[in-house]
């Protein structure tokens, strides 16, 4: 069956086109290098049982896209698992910061992408950070995922150390997403601390769909899964687009 990653909707009286930038969860699934794959258990088999139950083992952040938990990477709030974010990170106004076409990109396999955003890309945008709940930066690995590869620590898009402070001093956004897997390099853990109020959301697809008018303002659905204890979770994204 074909999936549809994009489809008008009418909420009451205003219609909006909704792109969906969740992935669904494959066994298969390329992870961060040593990290676990999910795992299917079948607990109860419909040929045997009359019934089918499948038991899934997931890793905190094996989800296209997860959130990370403030214990993920913060060492004096370890007692703050992925419960913590409540109905003020579901929803937000957001834009999409597209750098997938900066002159640092490179290329790989065919997939051009940026691999470290710096505070001068995001300096640019000052003025809309300062009016949304929630910003969203696009490296152009989405596609990257999207096409399931595996991946390479030296070539994983992340944050420098300046540019996620400079997103840290707004206190009006809830949300920074990113469609890499995480926001630091491997060992590193600066933007995770410097973010550690936020939502960090990992690993979002779809990002090339949002139509170039609308990527300066949307609103962004990212409703976590809230595993009490858990380093980080799933998350259902989608960008509502006023029609």
């Amino acid at each position: 069956m074909e999936r549809i990653n994009t489809r008008a909707i009418r909420l009451g009286s205003v219609e909006y086109l909704v792109i969906d930038l969740t992935q669904p969860l494959d066994l298969d699934v390329e992870v961060f290098p040593g990290d676990p794959k999910p795992q299917m258990e079948i607990f109860s088999d419909i040929d045997k049982t009359g019934y089918q139950h499948h038991i899934y083992r997931v890793g905190d952040h094996n989800c296209h896209p997860h959130g990370d938990a403030p214990s993920h990477q913060n060492f004096g709030m370890k007692h703050l698992g992925f419960e913590t974010f409540d109905l003020s990170f579901c929803f937000n106004s957001a834009f999409v910061i597209d750098l997938s076409d900066s002159s640092e990109a490179v290329e790989c396999d065919g997939i051009r992408f940026l691999t470290r955003v710096e505070m001068e890309h995001l300096k640019t945008f000052e003025g809309l950070l300062a009016k949304v709940g929630a910003v969203v930066i696009r490296t152009g690995y989405d596609t990257w995922l999207e096409k399931n590869k595996p991946h390479a620590p030296d070539t994983i898009p992340y944050m420098a150390e300046d540019a996620s402070k400079f997103l840290a001093q707004f206190r009006n956004i809830k949300v920074v997403g990113i469609d890499s897997i995480t926001i630091d390099p491997p060992g590193k853990h600066a933007s995770h601390m410097a973010l550690r109020d936020k939502m960090i959301v990992e690993s979002l697809v779809h990002l090339h769909e949002i139509p170039e008018v609308a990527r300066s303002r949307f609103d962004l659905q990212t409703a976590p899964i809230r595993i009490v204890g858990a380093t980080g979770g799933p998350v259902a994204a989608y960008a509502f687009i006023q029609l």
